[in-house]
């Protein structure tokens, strides 16, 4: 809890509040959306409650983004024009190669089954929008999309570090989350400047 309440106050970020999904937040007249997203599987209605994150859903998650994260990388080196985002992309396919290989291990030392390497249909949808796009165009959206996933990675790895079961995997969202929040803060310097 006390990594939620320092994420909010340093990030802004409302994805790990902690009011029930749906609900408004300190009379504010926000909604709680990344309670929805922390705690609802993809696929279930917004505002469900469900379960918490266990081993199998978190390595799904958890192994989605990272290949997300590759293949958009692997787009912005080769349509991609602001030299910046070039390097920012060099360093996405280095860092979650890396961790997506440390995450399979961790994987099979605590039992769970990898899921196949197909996209949910939300990443498939954004690869394929992206793809389409070049220059000025894919870079816009890359800085976007990178935003938003690192955003999505950070709430994914707190959730599952203050509860996850398999020492093995919280463990590595332990060793991850840095690297991702560095990985947010990079590409939120390139959208300012």
């Amino acid at each position: 809890m006390k990594m939620t309440t320092l994420f909010l106050a340093t990030a802004g970020f409302c994805l790990l509040a902690t009011a029930a999904p749906g609900q408004t937040t300190g009379g504010q007249g926000t909604t709680n959306q990344g309670a929805v997203m922390q705690d609802t599987p993809s696929g279930t209605a917004p505002g469900a409650r469900s379960t918490p994150l266990g081993d199998a859903e978190f390595v799904r998650r958890a192994v989605t983004a990272n290949r997300f994260e590759i293949e958009e990388a692997q787009l912005a080196l080769a349509q991609g024009a602001d030299p910046r985002l070039k390097e920012f992309a060099r360093t996405m396919v280095l860092d979650h190669g890396a961790a997506l290989k440390d995450l399979e291990s961790a994987a099979r030392m605590a039992g769970v089954t990898l899921p196949d390497k197909k996209f949910d249909e939300t990443h498939q949808a954004k690869i394929n929008a992206i793809s389409r796009k070049k220059g000025a165009d894919f870079d816009q959206q890359y800085r976007a999309d990178q935003r938003q996933a690192h955003d999505d990675a950070i709430a994914l790895l707190s959730a599952y570090q203050q509860s996850g079961k398999s020492e093995q995997l919280r463990a590595w969202a332990i060793k991850a989350l840095p690297v991702v929040r560095q990985h947010r803060d990079a590409i939120g310097a390139l959208n300012t400047q």
